[in-house]
């Protein structure tokens, strides 16, 4: 006779193991899935950065914009026990009409994002495509953009009754221009630093 396993306490578990996660290390769980990762490299910060400074002065506290309707927060840690994760995202979106702002003073953050961007790195990539996207669709994240610095490219993705389905993807001589935003008015190349 097996022992019948509690998922939320597992997950509980899980949580507790995050806690005492060394300094230099990020720890995450995607549907019950723990997952520990070294820090990545400089070529993966860079494109965040770039990335988050595009779409901050599009649609953030850019001038001239009074009450933005998009917040965006640098690897914001996500909490669903429903889905028995715990995830932190490179970037992260909320939209005033439609989600709400999470409060920016709790970690980790219970309301899930609509967007959402994972800069892919050899070590992560894997658990990105698969644990990561599939507790996002799970989660009902809108959207899932993998930016992709070795490849030089952006994969879209929009959630369809909580599957993260494929959408365009943005080569670097391409505009980046996708869902949920539009057009941000640069190259996809730009994203890359070097």
């Amino acid at each position: 006779m097996s022992a019948v396993v509690d998922p939320v306490r597992s997950f509980l578990e899980l949580e507790k193991l995050l806690e005492r996660e060394p300094e230099g290390s990020q720890g995450e769980i995607a549907r019950g899935v723990y997952m520990m990762t070294p820090r990545p490299r400089a070529a993966h910060g860079g494109a965040q950065v770039n990335l988050g400074a595009a779409l901050r002065l599009r649609f953030g506290w850019g001038e001239g914009i009074e009450a933005p309707e998009w917040l965006f927060v640098a690897e914001p840690e996500i909490r669903s026990e429903e889905n028995l994760s715990r995830l932190v995202p490179d970037l992260a979106a909320w939209r005033r009409s439609t989600t709400g702002w999470p409060d920016l003073n709790e970690t980790p953050v219970s309301l899930a994002p609509e967007w959402v961007a994972e800069v892919l790195s050899p070590t992560t990539e894997r658990f990105d495509r698969r644990e990561k996207m599939g507790a996002w669709g799970a989660m009902g994240v809108g959207w899932v953009w993998l930016v992709d610095v070795d490849r030089r490219q952006v994969e879209t993705f929009a959630n369809v009754r909580g599957t993260m389905v494929a959408g365009p993807i943005l080569p670097a001589d391409a505009e980046l221009a996708a869902e949920p935003f539009g057009s941000l008015g640069l190259a996809v190349a730009r994203l890359f630093p070097g």
